[in-house]
């Protein structure tokens, strides 16, 4: 087998490892889950606390130069437009998350800008699938409804 051949041959494994790994590691929540639980799962996989949390820890390679201060940078700027760690604990507190929360969360999940292609490439499995995306979208529906119950028009 010559050089180029084994090039390749290993290319070619590379990217199969890579994206087989991918496919296993992004995957929906299980039809089992309470719609609750799979936001929640959804919300952890992706990694939305990470950045949009402000005593949230960030990840180890946020202090290597160059890429650490865009990274430190870029979680101080998603924390100014929408801090989760309220949202989440009006969620985990069973209270009705308030609906500017609501439709920020649904903004950037219709646009799929979150999260952010630099933060899927460092973190693999974090991008929201479509199927993901419904799940998100259902259950913002289900808030929506907890919210209109207690506020009728």
């Amino acid at each position: 087998m010559s050089k180029t051949s084994k090039l390749f041959l290993g290319i070619l494994i590379g990217v199969a490892s890579v994206i087989m790994t991918f496919r296993m590691i992004n995957q929906a929540p299980s039809e089992r889950l309470h719609p609750d639980d799979k936001f929640r799962a959804i919300v952890d996989n992706s990694g939305c606390n990470m950045c949009h949390n402000p005593t949230a820890k960030l990840p180890f390679y946020s202090n290597w130069p160059l890429l650490g201060g865009k990274i430190k940078r870029d979680a101080s700027d998603a924390c100014s437009k929408i801090d989760l760690s309220i949202t989440f604990i009006q969620f985990e507190n069973g209270e009705k998350i308030d609906s500017v929360s609501l439709n920020r969360i649904e903004e950037v999940i219709s646009n799929g800008s979150m999260p952010p292609f630099s933060f899927t490439v460092l973190r693999p499995g974090s991008a929201i699938s479509n199927k993901e995306e419904d799940i998100l979208l259902d259950w913002i529906d289900s808030q929506r409804s907890k919210i209109e119950s207690v506020n009728p028009d």
